[in-house]
């Protein structure tokens, strides 16, 4: 009896058939970002959702790309959905899971993460996961800080240039976009460094603009992955679409245009092929869309999906 053949005869147990499905040449994960706990009525019905698809979807692991919850008891249910899954979980950090004077090292104990940012294998990948919040030195402007300091550059040289496998970029803020990080430039470079016979960094994933594009620079897909939850509105036609309770309890909600469904994806890697394939999921407004409400976003990167792509690798 051959292996296949063995493997056939029997039952695997899950971590069995995930390894089996990567020797294939074929890595599949699961993606989340932007629940935003701490805005929705309905963040652990949300995060539970997608735990739940992905332990049908048998993915190797998931990851959610920041901006889960801030580190405090009253969300310890939500974490608790999350860690519901039989599997490995990866957590990125994001400028509002520091909100409420909450430091990165108390998010990085209540996630139970390694550290702000750190690198992890699977399927014959290496993931790199940064940390776009670091304060800029140089810059006296107020609000959310979204830099990657010298340091956290020094460590991303370094770990690029010690590994032999290709990579796959996690960082909440996007780095194709002054919108993102600040520095995105001086990152992109990094990230685009000449390496003798290493095969570089693929792919970047990145969350915190809750809208739904790609764009290729330098043969790096900069794969923007849309909000589990909502497009933020502002002060921009606020509207209550939930039962007055619900507003009264988070009154955040009304600046928002929620999607009715939760939305996330799952990406499967191909080295056989050279290809990443994400396949999302569609859903709807909650009430009128943001245009009724006086919005102005564009059309084409903001809805509730995040739409199904396929990027050749470098």
């Amino acid at each position: 009896m051959n292996r296949r053949q063995f493997l056939s005869s029997v039952t695997l147990s899950l971590p069995a058939l995930l390894r089996a499905k990567e020797s294939e040449g074929v890595l599949r994960f699961g993606v989340i970002t932007d629940v935003h706990q701490d805005i929705m009525h309905d963040g652990v019905q949300r995060v539970s959702a997608f735990v739940d698809a992905m332990a049908r979807e048998r993915v190797a692991f998931i990851a959610q790309l920041g901006d889960f919850c801030v580190p405090e008891e009253k969300n310890r249910a939500f974490l608790n959905a999350w860690n519901q899954f039989q599997g490995p979980r990866y957590h990125v950090l994001g400028n509002h899971d520091i909100d409420g004077k909450h430091t990165r090292e108390e998010t990085v104990a209540f996630y139970g993460m390694s550290a702000r940012h750190y690198r992890f294998e699977a399927g014959g990948v290496c993931f790199i996961v940064l940390d776009g919040n670091d304060p800029n030195p140089e810059s006296k402007e107020k609000g959310y800080a979204h830099f990657i300091a010298k340091d956290q550059l020094d460590w991303l040289d370094a770990t690029l240039s010690n590994t032999r496998l290709p990579v796959i970029v996690m960082v909440h803020q996007p780095i194709d976009q002054a919108a993102g990080v600040k520095n995105h430039a001086e990152v992109r470079a990094v990230l685009e460094k000449p390496r003798k016979g290493l095969p570089g960094v693929a792919a970047v994933l990145s969350g915190h603009l809750h809208q739904d594009y790609v764009s290729r620079i330098n043969d790096i897909a900069y794969i923007q992955v849309n909000s589990a939850s909502y497009l933020w509105m502002g002060n921009t036609g606020m509207t209550e679409m939930y039962a007055p309770e619900i507003h009264k309890a988070h009154p955040a909600l009304r600046r928002t245009a929620p999607y009715r469904d939760p939305l996330w994806a799952v990406i499967s890697i191909d080295w056989s092929m050279r290809t990443l394939t994400l396949q999302g999921r569609s859903s709807k407004w909650v009430g009128v869309d943001p245009w009724e409400r006086g919005g102005r976003f564009p059309k084409d990167r903001c809805k509730p999906a995040i739409s199904d792509r396929r990027e050749d690798l470098r």
